[in-house]
């Protein structure tokens, strides 16, 4: 396994970019013993150990084909979200957590934290709200590395 592995790794400086065959979400996928297993995963338990039971590998990089298990880590499923880097698909802002309220006509920041949704405020510019959200996320959430940085 580790020689297939290593035929599809590209390893270098940075991400170890994977050349191999993807899944339809984009990660990197390889067959071992008949089963289609994803990339990073297989990365993280030749290089670093067996994932924990309930763990999820969690790209520190954002990269979904890097398989440098320098860039992985085992994190729960709330760690792993907490780790996003973008806006979701339906946010119109442009800024993670941060929306447009017509009713109140100001910006709207909010976290979600343990399957809540934590209210920042209300503000007049999308910085503010902005700052507001991230100051929030890094008081909350231990995996944000996204807003640490």
């Amino acid at each position: 396994m580790e020689e297939r592995f290593d035929f599809y790794a590209r390893k270098g400086e940075g991400c170890w970019i994977w050349t191999g065959p993807r899944h339809s979400g984009g990660y990197g996928t390889l067959g071992v013993e008949g089963e289609k297993r994803y990339a990073h995963r297989v990365s993280h338990e030749l290089h670093i150990g067996p994932i924990p039971e309930g763990l999820v590998i969690d790209h520190i990089c954002r990269n979904k084909i890097c398989v440098n298990p320098d860039h992985l880590q085992a994190v729960t499923n709330k760690e792993n979200g907490e780790n996003l880097e973008t806006p979701r698909t339906w946010n119109s802002s442009g800024v993670r957590g941060v929306a447009w309220s017509p009713l109140m006509k100001k910006w709207r920041a909010r976290v979600g934290h343990n399957w809540r949704t934590i209210e920042a405020g209300y503000f007049d510019t999308i910085a503010e709200a902005e700052a507001a959200v991230v100051e929030l996320r890094n008081r909350l959430h231990v995996n944000n590395l996204v807003d640490r940085e």
